[in-house]
């Protein structure tokens, strides 16, 4: 099936999770958006859809990750104003593990959904499609 753009819904729909992974937010909201403005077919705006939430997913839990060492170096330095200290060095090392396991996991993600979408399937990710389904009018009239 073609988009009025002249791709099929697949290419496109794979073009936006390679976006996702690579182009940053300004060109993911506009590829996201103009689907949600001029296509019709259900299936390639849930999709352009779950690459725009799993992308913010993926961003916030970067977010807290990068939050924990933060948080214990202030606890640290609180610590020192009364004269003592927390070692706090390992966890760091654990959190750069985390950030690069997710990191990877990420763009593992990114890319099977992207080929998955060339032939007009996904990969199933609970909470995502959940997410999708409740707020994105799929042919219900709301």
């Amino acid at each position: 099936m073609k988009t009025k753009f002249g791709i099929s819904a697949g290419a496109y729909a794979a073009f936006t999770f390679l976006i996702a992974l690579f182009g940053g937010y300004v060109a993911l909201t506009l590829a996201v958006g103009l689907v949600i403005v001029f296509e019709k077919n259900e299936w390639l705006r849930a999709t352009v859809v779950k690459a725009m939430a799993l992308t913010l997913c993926f961003s916030i839990l970067n977010i807290f990750l990068g939050a924990v060492p933060d948080l214990f170096r202030i606890i640290n330095e609180t610590a020192g104003i009364f004269n003592g200290s927390v070692s706090y060095g390992k966890l760091t090392q654990v959190v750069t593990l985390l950030k690069d396991l997710v990191n990877i996991f990420e763009r593992v993600i990114f890319l099977l959904l992207a080929l998955f979408a060339l032939k007009m399937k996904t990969i199933g990710i609970g909470f995502i499609d959940k997410f999708v389904e409740k707020h994105l009018s799929l042919g219900d009239g709301q």
